[in-house]
């Protein structure tokens, strides 16, 4: 509830754009932004909430070897991205959200998947470097 521009600008920040921010980011906050200025703000938190607490205790990755449809992983090599990392002491927090080591192992775990590895791209490849991002996932989808 405590959410406003500047916070939710400083997490995206932080968290997908590897500390960097470029004025084109602005519209990526203008909907989020929005909500927490309507007045049904604690419905939509609430509601996020429920989303990022099921992120957070029910994982997934157990069930990547189960999947058999063609999968493609797109993953930005400066990606840092953690939920509940600002839970977690320093040496703890140094150790979450290595994207580059998660999917490479996600990869392994996905038979015939394709993994897409963006040097100098976060946590969002479609909006810091949409040019490097649309064109293998135009490849995947024509094959």
């Amino acid at each position: 509830m405590k959410q406003d521009y500047n916070s939710l600008k400083k997490y995206q920040q932080e968290s997908y754009y590897h500390g960097t921010w470029k004025p084109e980011y602005d519209k990526w906050l203008e909907v989020p932004a929005g909500w927490t200025l309507s007045k049904d703000y604690p419905h939509i938190a609430w509601n996020s909430a429920l989303t990022y607490d099921m992120i957070f205790t029910q994982p997934v990755c157990y069930e990547f070897e189960n999947m058999k449809v063609p999968t493609l992983l797109i993953i930005g090599q400066l990606d840092r991205t953690a939920i509940g990392k600002n839970l977690v002491g320093e040496n703890v927090r140094k150790t979450l959200g290595n994207y580059p080591e998660l999917g490479k192992l996600t990869h392994e775990k996905i038979k015939g998947s394709k993994l897409v590895e963006l040097n100098g791209v976060g946590h969002a490849p479609h909006i810091e470097a949409f040019n490097r991002f649309i064109q293998p996932l135009l490849e995947f989808l024509k094959s």
